[in-house]
């Protein structure tokens, strides 16, 4: 096995990143399982017994034999030869989580029982998969996340045993893929966002601060610039202003105002703009060094998350 995986490390050395890869011979690596040295010991025994007998019917079934195998490890190599690969959309997944990676195959003809693995991840079984003439075949991959940031895709080994599995053909992939892992969301205690307004390129859009549209009597805790000190002073009693528009919050998550170290105050605003989307509030992102204006909407959310993610 050390041979094996020395080997294997070595022919990793020699593969690069690439948008789609098609598989060609040179590409892929071929040697006998373990079925197939028990059937090339039973070749050689028969090979002896029909020399040593000097019998036509073992030397026959002998070269049949030996003929079965070579042309077990030329189809072993062809159904690998010419298979196109590609990676699909990767959704972001946060810190922890498991991140799905949707793995194309295409081909010229018919192809039948190709694994994928992820290299070293012994862990999972082989994905197997047959792959039709002219059509595409989708292998969802999973991989486990330990770094937020880009997500490292490993090397892909494909291959074969294909038909008798005799033979074990592979081929070592390397492709490039846009997945994203975003910091482990954490709760966060006693903290008070910064209103949002004007001056800091946003409109103030606080609690249905947009239309007047009519009075209501005033309820306790109400802001006092809401009351109606006009029909107060008349006597008509304590009326409060009604406003209609947005009723959710406008504010500033701002890095300064967390405690903790730089990777528990990620964690905190990963949280924070979680919740400000779930709540449906307009929400602006300071981060030292980068600024995002207040906004609301998936792709402000998923901007102000890789924010987060790409940090440092």
């Amino acid at each position: 096995m050390d041979i094996v995986n020395k080997l294997q490390r070595l022919l990793l050395k020699r593969i690069h990143p690439q948008d789609s890869f098609t598989l060609k011979s040179r590409n892929i690596y071929i040697l006998p399982t373990r079925e197939g040295f028990i059937f090339a010991l039973l070749i050689l025994v028969m090979l002896a017994a029909a020399i040593n007998f000097n019998n036509s019917l073992i030397f026959f079934f002998t070269f049949l034999m030996a003929s079965v195998a070579v042309i077990s490890m030329y189809m072993t190599q062809q159904n690998l030869l010419g298979l196109q690969f590609s990676i699909g959309y990767v959704s972001p997944v946060f810190l922890f989580q498991p991140v799905v990676i949707p793995l194309n195959i295409s081909t010229s003809r018919t192809r039948y029982s190709i694994a994928v693995t992820l290299h070293n991840n012994k862990d999972d079984p082989a994905v197997y998969t047959d792959v039709k003439e002219h059509e595409i075949s989708t292998v969802h991959l999973i991989s486990s996340t330990h770094k937020r940031g880009y997500f490292k895709l490993k090397p892909l080994v494909i291959a074969s045993r294909f038909p008798l599995g005799l033979f074990r053909a592979w081929a070592n992939i390397e492709l490039t893929q846009d997945g994203i892992v975003y910091p482990a969301p954490e709760e966060v205690h006693n903290f008070v966002p910064h209103q949002g307004g004007e001056s800091e390129g946003s409109n103030p859009y606080g609690r249905g601060m947009e239309d007047f549209s009519g009075f209501k009597d005033y309820q306790q805790g109400e802001p006092l610039s809401h009351i109606h000190w006009k029909a107060y002073a008349k006597e008509q009693g304590l009326l409060s202003k009604t406003f209609s528009g947005s009723s959710h919050r406008d504010y500033w998550l701002n890095w300064s105002e967390l405690s903790g170290h730089t990777e528990q105050k990620l964690s905190q605003l990963c949280r924070l703009i979680i919740d400000a989307e779930q709540n449906g509030d307009r929400y602006g992102l300071i981060l030292p060094g980068k600024t995002i204006n207040i906004g609301t909407g998936q792709k402000h959310y998923h901007n102000c998350l890789k924010a987060l993610a790409l940090y440092g």
